[in-house]
């Protein structure tokens, strides 16, 4: 009987283990890893943790069949009484976060299972088996893991918490750039590194398949959405509405109108490929519009289509051609654009009556706007192979003289000279902006130029000292700055003027006078004053610029001494500023940033004074500018004056 129990007990035992066994091995089953069908034709790659049961077996040799018995290991109780914490765990593997490049695959399992139940004679040695190599970026690989007693040392190579044990949870987070090479490319689908280039791949093709822009549907919405602010319709739904006199006028804007419907009515489905002859026929039917309305005097509907152009020449990518070239007009290279021409025509006719007290929102104020507006745009984005088309402009008679003259609002001039520091930036136009528009043929004195003498007006003028004035002045500048860059002969003609040399100084002056005499309002008003020195250093910037950049050597104190008589004094002027410039100190309010600014521009300074002035006459400005016991209950002002006409003039 005795026997008979102690056979059952081991056939239990036996049975209980192969369960235990299946149930562990069905547990390390990725659900989603895809089974090859093929036998597996390496060795398993992964260094698969193995179970703390199967490490007692090969300890123990408990297993059926006739396994190598490395060490004894505890006897097992009989029936039932496994503690629970002797049962194996299971793996969990459905919820362990592996890092890129690793996946559980069922083929080394399936194999190893095999092996286990081929037979109780025909388990594999583990000295006999390939060993499992983990090949880690930038060093060696390590030694071989077999399965047999060393088992509990085999993973330290690759984390070691301290306590010899390592989870099973840890042992694919080694390294998460490491390469393992030991499964079949038939059994496992690497997700790390190898895709890479097939995902840049599909990145790329998704951007290349970006439908290209339609271009024609902003061409439309421009047509039939476009609002002038001050008007209540849409600017097609009024230009449609504009009633002429019974005929040829009355005709052709008529047959302008049924062009662009009848462009607007056919939209192809491609509008990428077709959208430029959409663009052509509305510009060039728009351009006759504009010209019949001009002749007419139609004001308000002008200025709302002015507007629309507008728009059209910032949205587009290339409206210029068709704005810039009119076949039915333009049939030499260097003819006449005809919107330029309309433009030109609004100005002299029209703008021409605006007056200081006009503003924007008066009827004629807004021609005047959109006028300046869309000239500016068509200087902004013209392409180089058109600008020679922009020189019109400044070639049509009173053309300048009409958009610098000092009697219009100080908005208008504020948009003008904007304008025509657009135009000085295009290189090809320095000849139109420098030259006399009215007397072509006749002799022409360069020192005068019209438009250069009202410029200079402009930038002396004290009297107006709001931003728009600021802003003009600092248009002015940029205008004699950019074409002075332009050519060398342009650069001649601005330092040989009767009026850009001294109008710069006086400027300068009238900058740097506020900063030395103690004015309240600026020294209150941080912001302020960094705007006042900036504009000084940039003046002073310019000015050095214009006398150093001179082919021939600059007699400035001949040029000073024969300025214009509203000049007057101007030798004194540019001595108090540039020995400011150059010697006297910072007042303390000036924040440190602004005076860092003011001592990097002394430099300049220096080098203008030394131009006029000789060494004594520099030493005795030197020292006007050192403050003394003996001066401190004088008035600054005063002393400065008595020094600088006692030694210089």
């Amino acid at each position: 009987m005795q026997k008979e129990m102690k056979e059952e007990a081991e056939r239990l035992k036996t049975l209980f283990t192969f369960k235990q066994h299946e149930i562990e091995t069905s547990t390390r089953k990725s659900p989603w890893s895809a089974r090859s069908k093929k036998a597996p034709m390496a060795p398993p790659a992964t260094p698969v943790p193995v179970p703390l049961q199967m490490q007692r077996w090969n300890q123990s040799g408990a297993v059926a069949g006739p396994s190598r018995v490395v060490q004894e290991s505890p006897t097992r109780p009989r029936f039932g009484e496994i503690v629970n914490n002797e049962r194996t765990k299971k793996l969990g593997v459905e919820t362990r976060n592996l890092p890129s490049g690793f996946q559980p695959s069922a083929s080394p399992t399936k194999s190893r299972v095999t092996d286990f139940r081929k037979g109780k004679g025909k388990a594999t040695d583990s000295s006999q088996r390939g060993p499992l190599q983990v090949q880690f970026d930038g060093g060696p690989p390590p030694a071989s893991l077999p399965f047999g007693g060393t088992q509990t040392n085999s993973f330290q190579t690759v984390q070691d918490d301290g306590s010899g044990a390592i989870p099973q949870e840890d042992v694919f987070m080694a390294d998460s750039n490491a390469d393992i090479n030991c499964y079949s490319q038939e059994d496992v689908e690497m997700t790390d590194g190898a895709q890479d280039p097939q995902i840049h791949t599909t990145v790329d093709e998704e951007f290349e398949e970006v439908e290209p822009r339609r271009w024609i549907v902003d061409l439309h919405r421009l047509v039939l959405m476009h609002m002038e602010p001050t008007c209540r319709m849409t600017t097609f739904h009024a230009l449609l509405g504009v009633s002429l006199p019974i005929g040829p006028k009355s005709d052709a804007y008529t047959s302008a109108c049924s062009r662009i419907l009848d462009v607007l009515a056919n939209v192809p489905a491609q509008g990428h490929q077709a959208w430029e002859l959409a663009a052509q026929a509305i510009c060039g039917a728009l351009t006759e519009m504009a010209d019949i309305l001009a002749a007419s005097n139609h004001i308000t509907s002008l200025a709302a289509l002015f507007s629309q152009l507008t728009q059209i020449t910032y949205t587009l990518p290339a409206p210029h051609p068709y704005l810039l070239v009119d076949k039915a007009t333009d049939s030499e290279e260097d003819g006449v654009p005809r919107i330029l021409a309309v433009i030109c025509s609004i100005i002299q006719d029209h703008v021409s009556k605006l007056e200081y007290q006009d503003t924007e929102k008066s009827e004629l104020g807004l021609l005047a706007k959109e006028s300046l507006a869309l000239l500016e745009a068509l200087c902004w984005n013209t392409p180089s192979d058109l600008e020679n088309r922009l020189a019109f402009v400044p070639r049509c008679p009173s053309v300048l003289s009409i958009l610098l003259d000092s009697s219009r609002p100080m908005w208008f001039l504020f948009q003008s000279t904007r304008m025509l520091s657009r135009l000085s930036t295009r290189p090809v136009l320095f000849q139109s902006l420098l030259s006399f528009p009215d007397t072509e043929g006749q002799l022409q004195d360069y020192t005068r130029l019209p438009h250069v003498e009202r410029m200079s007006s402009l930038l002396t003028d004290s009297s107006r000292t709001c931003d728009e004035a600021d802003g003009i002045k600092r248009h002015i500048l940029t205008f004699f700055a950019m074409l002075s860059e332009a050519h060398p002969t342009a650069h001649t003609i601005i330092i040989e003027s009767q009026s850009v040399i001294p109008s710069i100084i006086v400027y300068l002056y009238g900058l740097s006078a506020p900063m030395w005499q103690g004015d309240e309002a600026m020294e209150f008003d941080p912001q302020a004053a960094s705007r006042v020195i900036q504009r000084m250093n940039q003046t002073t910037f310019l000015l050095h610029h214009l006398m150093f950049k001179a082919e021939a050597p600059l007699r400035l104190q001949e040029r000073l001494e024969r300025a214009p008589r509203h000049y007057n004094g101007l030798v004194h002027l540019f001595v108090v500023t540039m020995g400011r410039l150059s010697f006297a100190d910072v007042p303390e309010w000036v924040q440190e940033e602004d005076k860092q600014d003011l001592e990097r521009v002394a430099g300049l300074a220096k080098d203008l004074l030394e131009l006029l002035m000789d060494a004594p006459q520099m030493d005795a400005i030197w020292a006007t500018y050192q403050e003394g016991p003996d001066d401190e209950m004088e008035d600054d002002e005063e002393v400065e004056a008595r020094r600088l006409a006692a030694n210089v003039i």
